[in-house]
C-alpha cells in the first residue's frame, strides 16, 4: 500500500514545498487550542461544499491545500487538515449507522509499555483492565455506548469486517503517518471513518485530543439504516441461484420431460460466474430504498438480469466457435448448436417473462421491460460490430466502441433495473449510464489482460498493428484499463446519494481490481 500513501509535495509538484526541509515535515498543530480552532474552522469550511462521501483522496488533499492557502496556515499541517476534512465529510454517514455497528480502533502505543500486563491474540491487545493507561477507560466508554473496541497495530481486517456487515464505521486513533498510509485502503473500500491523529508520532509517551475522541464517540444516531451488508446479499443470491430455488421461478419447471434442455438451462444460470449483474441490481435497489431486506419480487429481477447475461454468453460462444467457458465445455460443444441456440432463446424469453409477471408491481413492468429491451438491442449491435472486426483491421477507437456496445449493456440493465425497482431511475440514469460504459470497457480490458495468450485479444491486436512485442502491448492495454477504471470511479464520484455511492465504490473495487 506504500505506493498509495498521500505523497508529500516535491519540487516536481509545482507550488509545493520540499518535504525534506525540517519545517515541512507533516505534524499536528502545536497546541490543543489551535487544534480545536482549526477543527471548527475546517468543519465550517467543508459544510459549504455539497460533498457526498466517499470523496477521492486527491480531492481531500486539494480541499486541505486550498484551506491552508486561504488562511495562511503552515503546510506541514496539510495531512492533519486532510484527516479533519475527511472526518467532517464522513460524519453525516456515521450518524446513519447504528452505534452497535461502529468500532473504536485504538493503537497499542497508548498502553503503558513498561508495565502493561495485557496479552495479545491474532487481532490485537487483550486488555487486562489494570488501569495503568487510558485504554481501559476508553474501551468502557465505547461499550457503554454499545460500540466494539479493538486495540491493534493495524486495521488490515477492518475492511473485511465492513464487507461482512459486522462493522459499518470506524472511529480510530492513530499516528498521522499511519493514517496517511491507511487512507487509500479506507477510501477504496468506502469505509466510513473518523480519525483522531496522535499529537506526536512515535510509540512511547504519545497523546491525542481526548475531547475530539469524546465528540466522535458521541456522534448521535439519526435515522439509522439497517440495510443488509454486501456479504449477506451475496449469500442470499448464492442461495437464489441454486437449481432447487430457480425451479420455483422458471416456467421450464413445469415440463419434467425436457431433462437435457432443463438441465442445460438451469446449469447456465446456476453454475460458474460471479453473478455480478444480479448483485448490482439488488444492491442498487437496497441502497436507494434503504430497505432492510430484498423483497421476493426483486429476486425475480435479479434472475431476469442473469437470464439475459447467460443467454448472451451462450450465443456468443456459438458465434465465436468457442468450445470452452469457465474451463468446461460450452453448451453447443456438449449438446450441439441447435440445442444451445434454443437454450439461449429460452433464457431471453424467461427474462422478459419474469419482468412482465404479475409478481412485479404493475406500475414498473413497462419501464423494466423497456430498459431490458434497449440493453438487448445494444448488445446485439455490439456483437454485429465485432463480426465486422473479423474482416477489417480495426482501430483502437473501433475496438473500444465495440467493447462499450457489447459489454456495457449487461451492467447498464442491472443498474437501471435496480433503480427502476426503487422508483428512482430518473434521478440517477445519466450517472449510471456513464458508469456502465466505463465499467463495461474496463471489464473487457481486464478480461483481455487475464487471457493475454488469446490471439484475438486486444493485446495481440495492439502488438500486430503497432509492431511492438507482446509485453509492451500488454503494458499499453494495462494503461487503457487504468484509464477506464478511473473513468468508472469518476462517474461514481458524481453520484448524489450517499448509500448508492458507497455501495458502487465497494462493488466496483471488487469488479475492477487495481493493476
Amino acid at each position: 500500500m506504500a505506493d498509495l500513501i498521500i505523497q508529500p509535495a516535491t519540487p516536481d509538484n509545482p507550488g509545493h514545498a520540499d518535504p525534506g526541509h525540517p519545517l515541512n515535515q507533516q505534524t499536528a498543530p502545536e497546541s490543543p487550542e489551535r487544534r480545536r480552532e482549526l477543527r471548527a474552522r475546517l468543519r465550517a469550511y467543508v459544510s459549504a461544499f455539497p460533498l457526498i462521501p466517499p470523496v477521492p483522496l486527491p480531492r481531500l488533499v486539494s480541499l486541505a491545500m486550498d484551506f491552508l492557502a486561504e488562511h495562511g496556515i503552515p503546510e506541514q499541517w496539510r495531512d492533519w487538515c486532510t484527516v479533519t476534512v475527511n472526518n467532517a465529510i464522513w460524519e453525516k454517514a456515521i450518524r446513519r449507522i447504528p452505534r452497535e455497528r461502529r468500532l473504536l480502533l485504538l493503537p497499542v502505543c497508548l498502553r503503558d509499555h513498561d508495565r502493561c500486563p495485557a496479552s495479545f491474540d491474532d487481532l490485537g491487545l487483550l486488555c487486562a483492565d489494570c488501569g495503568r493507561c487510558h485504554v481501559t477507560a476508553w474501551r468502557q466508554q465505547a461499550e457503554r455506548l454499545g460500540m466494539a473496541t479493538l486495540v491493534a497495530e493495524s486495521s488490515s481486517r477492518v475492511a473485511a469486517w465492513v464487507e461482512a456487515g459486522e462493522i459499518q464505521a470506524v472511529i480510530g486513533v492513530s499516528c498521522l503517518d499511519a493514517l496517511t498510509k491507511t487512507f487509500p485502503a479506507m477510501n477504496r473500500h468506502a469505509v466510513p471513518g473518523y480519525a483522531i491523529p496522535l499529537n506526536r508520532d512515535g510509540c512511547h509517551n504519545t497523546d491525542f485530543d481526548h475531547d475530539e475522541l469524546l465528540y466522535a464517540l458521541a456522534i448521535p444516531e439519526e435515522n439509522p439504516i439497517f440495510a443488509p451488508p454486501m456479504a449477506e446479499v451475496k449469500r442470499h443470491l448464492a442461495a437464489l441461484f441454486q437449481d432447487d430455488a430457480l425451479r420455483h421461478h422458471l416456467a421450464i419447471a413445469e415440463h419434467h420431460d425436457l431433462s437435457r434442455f432443463q438441465t442445460a438451462a438451469l446449469s447456465a444460470l446456476s453454475r460458474h460466474g460471479k453473478h455480478y449483474r444480479p448483485l448490482l441490481a439488488a444492491l442498487v435497489y437496497l441502497a436507494l430504498t434503504e430497505s432492510p431486506e430484498i423483497p421476493p419480487w426483486v429476486d425475480r429481477l435479479a434472475i431476469a438480469v442473469e437470464c439475459f447475461h447467460k443467454a448472451s454468453l451462450i450465443h456468443d460462444d456459438i458465434e465465436d466457435n468457442d468450445d470452452f467457458r469457465y474451463g468446461e465445455e460450452t453448451i453447443h460443444h456438449q449438446l450441439g448448436v441447435p440445442i444451445a441456440i434454443n437454450v439461449g432463446d429460452y433464457l431471453v424469453g424467461e427474462g422478459y417473462r419474469l419482468l412482465a409477471s404479475t409478481h412485479i408491481p404493475a406500475a414498473l413492468r413497462a419501464e423494466l421491460v423497456a430498459a431490458a429491451a434497449d440493453g438487448h438491442c445494444q448488445l446485439a449491435i455490439g456483437q454485429a460490430r465485432e463480426f465486422e472486426l473479423h474482416h477489417d483491421q480495426p482501430s483502437l477507437d473501433t475496438v473500444m466502441t465495440t467493447f462499450r456496445l457489447k459489454t456495457a449493456p449487461a451492467f447498464r440493465v442491472a443498474f437501471l433495473l435496480g433503480a427502476i425497482a426503487a422508483g428512482q431511475a430518473d434521478d440517477h440514469r445519466d450517472t449510471l449510464l456513464r458508469l456502465s460504459d466505463a465499467l463495461g470497457i474496463a471489464y473487457q480490458l481486464l478480461d483481455d489482460l487475464e487471457d493475454d495468450d488469446d490471439p484475438a485479444s486486444l493485446i495481440a491486436l495492439f502488438s500486430r498493428t503497432n509492431g511492438v512485442p507482446r509485453p509492451a502491448a500488454a503494458a499499453a492495454v494495462t494503461d487503457l484499463y487504468r484509464d477506464y477504471r478511473n473513468q468508472a470511479f469518476n462517474a461514481i464520484d458524481q453520484v448524489n446519494n450517499m448509500q448508492l455511492k458507497t455501495l458502487l465504490v465497494r462493488v466496483t473495487e471488487k469488479i475492477l481490481p487495481e493493476k
